[in-house]
């Protein structure tokens, strides 16, 4: 059985390797000290130039190589029995991964993910996106992965982060021992650590930075990633139909003393059903709540259409996964990327998340993590609108903080007892 997951996967990789893109020309290329080099940023200049060594000294991304020489790496890889620094289904996440051909005279794959991972192969733009006047639409033209857009960036993140054909995420690798997954785009972004200054030359050049806007098209692009692929049924080809990684993980692993199920989890399905890992697309049902109500009234029986589809079969659960993904792909994402929220909006979206308890997500750590960060951003926004929430909203957003900082040791007591917390916060 592991033999055939490994060659699978193998497989995949490989066809994912293909020469289709330009020339990866290294993070040396980029590092020079009147380049991106610079150990301070430069004032005189519309960028820091800083920007490889912040990557460097500061980016868990420089060392994504490095981890896969480590002692927990390795026990995987023995698990696997792949070598992981060599693997492909291992580098294609942990380092720039293009095809052989496409590598230049100073690409290491030991750079781990280096600049071109995320802002695309070089071999067009590296020498042309310094002239002056050169427009974010001409270097995008010559191949510069547009990352200022927010859905673009969350899918670039989302490839690793969550998995996608190119980049499968599955049970086997994380019963070896691979680290749960989670993502939101506002708060990753904010930890990379930026390597930018998002002022006006940045707003004029580009786009003005909106946390909610960002967090809510990272929420609908996580839902479209997880959906485009449940709907293709590539990852249950040969096996089990949802491949396993489409659950809810937290909800199978935990204590049976922990008492984590909720009535209306699996919205028809029997006590028992597993979850699918459907919290993007609940944050993206809470968003339309507050901004379009009869369009979350829609996304909400597709999701009931869904859940009740993983009791038919692979077929329906396909059929479901691309009605649903036909609605947020035609309706509802071009709506987050146009929508800007008021502070109304913004205190509604903090009233639904205290109001949690008495929702199915009531004991859900997926759910709960992304409420600590959805909290955060919402509480920021307001206050970027001229508000001052005060103490107390952010004793109560430290509290949710504390009770998502171990999965294995989540309390939904201590949990809900944050979300009290919040709701005497807004009052």
């Amino acid at each position: 059985m592991l033999g055939c997951f490994v060659a699978v996967c193998a497989l995949t990789f490989a066809q994912g390797l293909v020469s289709a893109g330009d020339r990866h020309e290294g993070v040396a290329s980029c590092a020079g000290s009147t380049c991106h080099g610079a150990t301070r940023p430069f004032g005189d200049v519309p960028i820091r130039q800083d920007e490889y060594f912040i990557w460097q000294q500061k980016d868990a991304h420089a060392r994504a190589y490095a981890v896969l020489l480590g002692e927990r790496a390795q026990r995987i890889g023995r698990h696997l029995g792949i070598r992981p620094h060599e693997a492909p289904q291992c580098l294609v996440c942990h380092a720039d991964y293009p095809a052989p051909e496409l590598r230049g005279e100073r690409y290491l794959v030991s750079d781990g993910v280096g600049c071109e991972a995320c802002h695309g192969g070089a071999g067009r733009w590296l020498a042309e996106h310094t002239r002056a006047g050169i427009s974010a639409e001409e270097k995008q033209q010559r191949g510069m992965t547009p990352l200022w857009k927010p859905e673009v960036r969350s899918r670039v993140c989302l490839q690793c982060h969550q998995g996608d054909a190119q980049h499968p995420i599955t049970h086997a690798m994380m019963a070896a021992g691979h680290p749960p997954l989670l993502f939101e785009l506002y708060t990753f972004t904010g930890l990379s650590p930026p390597h930018y200054d998002w002022d006006d030359d940045y707003a004029r050049r580009k786009s003005a930075p909106d946390a909610v806007r960002d967090w809510a098209v990272g929420q609908m692009v996580a839902a479209q990633v997880f959906l485009t692929e449940l709907a293709s049924g590539r990852l249950g080809q040969g096996g089990v139909f949802p491949e396993l990684m489409y659950f809810d993980c937290n909800t199978c692993h935990h204590s049976l003393d922990a008492g984590r199920w909720t009535p209306g989890r699996t919205g028809p399905l029997p006590p028992g059903a597993p979850p699918l890992a459907d919290t993007h697309l609940h944050w993206v049902g809470v968003w339309l709540d507050v901004v379009a109500p009869a369009l979350a009234d829609r996304w909400h029986r597709h999701w009931l259409g869904l859940q009740s589809a993983m009791a038919s079969g692979p077929a329906a659960v396909r059929a479901a996964a691309a009605a649903m993904l036909g609605l947020l792909e035609r309706e509802i994402l071009p709506l987050g990327l146009d929508r800007r929220l008021d502070a109304g909006q913004l205190r509604a979206l903090l009233q639904a998340i205290a109001a949690l308890p008495h929702t199915p997500r009531a004991r859900d750590f997926s759910s709960a993590e992304q409420a600590a960060m959805a909290a955060l951003v919402f509480a920021g926004a307001l206050q970027a609108r001229g508000e001052r929430p005060g103490p107390t909203l952010d004793r109560a957003i430290d509290a949710l903080y504390a009770a998502v900082r171990s999965r294995d040791r989540f309390d939904p007591a201590q949990y809900h007892a944050a979300l009290a917390e919040l709701q005497r916060a807004l009052r």
